[in-house]
């Protein structure tokens, strides 16, 4: 009798895991001792049906405290998608060893019928009793993981009130030796520049300017293993970390206090706590965007791709908060304006949507059906949605931040829309909330799902753009083009066909044709020859139009009102401005490091 009329083929997967990356080149390490061993076992199943599938799921250097790992999260993925029936990995604890994320785990196979198999650990996750000794394994792993854990922040603990420093690449201005950390004098001279400008201009960003023109590189030093390191220009990162390192003043920073340390300090403890002072000067900024209760910051995007952050200032005796779309400046060339909303105003909009959609049972179901649920489950959910919307609305703005950073992937803003992109996940979770303490998500569950629905409002929530962008240039003293006088002489005859519809309101359209002693249909074609782009208008009168360009084509095209499909339809380049380059040094902003002084000062 042939064996798959008995047994159903079952598509099985590999899942293997290593916490550290020693000896991973290597042609035979822990994660090929795995696979070949589950592989081996999935051969001996194959009375039974099981066909061992061709993809690889291997976390080399991964802890399994979590779940944010990327074979683990494309194997999750593999799962919600159907392509998967069952999971071997060679010990429980390769999965995870945290109890509470296999819980998360356990839930996505059993609601997709997924069977999870240990090679050493022989379980039937199928009744009470296998469970029952699966959590009792997975207990022992977490207890084993956390037990490690203890002894090593014990062993970093013990170190640090000894004055010793526990691991890790030695601070800029050391170096170590076996008689602990030693001063490298040409690092430690930049050390104490670094603190003495900062004493004196009391700006980081000063302070990386003088840095970079005095041309200050870290020393090369070599790892253990001897790889070099080191010989490149100082960034900003080790500038702002150099000056709040208490190792500089002979101490050693612990969990919540500082240790006295064996090392030689390289600067004076009087400069030491005035810098200090100055950090923690600098860091008091207001207004700040963590004192406001506006919870679209870190979700909100424009429908161009751009960023869109938090703005908060003082104008005139009045607050204003607004997000403001990143300025970037491929946008700038292209003249691409930054979108602007009132903040109080969209999250207004926003939450509404929200609200609304939980109660809206069609698109609701719809949503959820991306879950792959159905029946009696997809009722069951859709019914919480009025529920759910009233707890939504009655939620404090202080906890709205969390909720929606859990609930929603991504919000976009575009000019007549907001388009709310729903983490399907954390909706339905919300849905089953029962609890009175406030929502929050669960990052480690979302790379087990990509399951999304955009949601779209149709609203204006964009500010009206103040300034308009209008292309009009200057004719160059070097321009040598020669004005069409028939293309010259129609654009002018189009202002007086305009100016004749103005004047003579009380006439129509064939009237005015016969003032202006053409027919109809070409009076008509004047007239929009008045909603030209300001550059095409100014490049026929420069006589710089596309050599295509004549009286013909532009009075037989019915012009367009749109002003790009315009410039396409003609031949003319979109609209763009060369950025100068600005001076960055005292803004803030650092320049790349193969640019000179000269480049910027340009």
């Amino acid at each position: 009798m042939n064996i798959e009329t008995i047994a159903p083929l079952k598509r099985c997967e590999i899942y293997t895991r290593k916490s550290t990356n020693q000896r991973l080149e290597h042609d035979v390490n822990s994660l090929v001792t795995q696979r070949e061993i589950s592989s081996a076992y999935i051969t001996s199943q194959q009375y039974k049906g099981w066909v061992e599938l061709p993809n690889r799921y291997d976390d080399g250097g991964h802890s399994g405290s979590g779940m944010d790992r990327p074979a683990l999260s494309q194997l999750m993925q593999d799962i919600e998608a159907g392509e998967i029936d069952v999971v071997v990995v060679y010990k429980i604890d390769r999965l995870t060893r945290s109890l509470a994320d296999f819980v998360r785990m356990i839930e996505i196979f059993d609601r997709r019928n997924i069977a999870l198999v240990s090679i050493s650990q022989a379980f039937d996750t199928s009744d009470s009793m296998g469970r029952m000794i699966l959590n009792v394994l997975l207990t022992f792993s977490q207890f084993e993981r956390e037990l490690i854990a203890e002894r090593v922040r014990d062993s970093i603990r013990t170190r640090k009130r000894h004055g010793k420093m526990h691991g890790g690449l030695p601070p800029f201005g050391y170096i170590a030796t076996p008689d602990g950390l030693k001063i490298d004098e040409p690092e430690a001279e930049i050390v104490r520049f670094i603190f003495d400008e900062f004493l004196r201009t009391r700006r980081y960003t000063k302070v990386m300017t003088a840095v970079r023109e005095r041309g200050y590189c870290s020393s090369v030093k070599y790892s253990p293993r001897g790889k070099p390191r080191g010989g490149s220009p100082i960034n900003p990162s080790t500038v702002y970390a150099i000056v709040q390192n208490p190792m500089y003043v002979g101490e050693i920073r612990g969990h919540d206090t500082t240790y006295p340390g064996e090392h030689e300090p390289l600067i004076s403890r009087e400069i030491w706590d005035e810098a200090q002072i100055i950090c923690r000067q600098r860091k008091k900024r207001r207004p700040n965007n963590r004192d406001t209760d506006h919870f679209l910051a870190g979700l909100l995007w424009d429908d161009l791709g751009r960023h869109m952050r938090l703005d908060l200032k003082w104008h005139w005796g009045k607050f204003y908060k607004t997000y403001v779309s990143s300025n970037a400046i491929w946008s700038q060339k292209l003249f691409l304006r930054q979108y602007r909303a009132s903040a109080d105003r969209l999250d207004e909009v926003v939450l509404a949507a929200v609200a609304a959609f939980l109660r809206d049972r069609i698109k609701l179901r719809k949503a959820l059906k991306g879950l792959g649920l159905f029946g009696e489950n997809l009722e069951t959910l859709a019914a919480k949605g009025a529920a759910a919307s009233d707890r939504l609305m009655a939620t404090p703005k202080p906890h709205l931040h969390e909720l929606f950073k859990a609930i929603a992937h991504r919000v976009e803003l575009g000019e007549d829309q907001v388009s709310i992109e729903f983490r399907m996940l954390e909706v339905r979770r919300y849905l089953e909330w029962k609890s009175e303490m406030s929502f929050r998500g669960r990052p480690s569950n979302w790379s087990c799902s990509d399951a999304r629905y955009e949601h779209i409002v149709a609203v204006r929530a964009v500010t009206a753009e103040r300034w308009p962008s209008l292309h009009i240039n200057p004719r160059k003293a070097a321009c040598k083009g020669k004005p069409n006088k028939k293309l010259v002489d129609l654009v002018r005859s189009a202002r007086k066909a305009q100016q004749l519809v103005e004047e003579n309101r009380e006439l129509d359209l064939d009237s005015l044709a016969k003032m202006h002693g053409c027919r109809t249909a070409q009076f008509a074609r004047l007239i929009r020859l008045n909603y030209l782009a300001p550059d095409i208008v100014t490049a026929v009168f420069d006589g710089t139009q596309p050599p295509g360009l004549n009286r013909k084509v532009l009075l037989n095209s019915n012009v367009p009102t749109d002003w790009a499909v315009q410039r396409k339809l003609y031949g003319f380049p979109a609209p763009e401005r060369s950025i100068d380059p600005r001076n960055l040094y005292g803004r803030g902003m650092w320049p790349a490091a193969h640019q000179t002084n000269s480049d910027v000062d340009t």
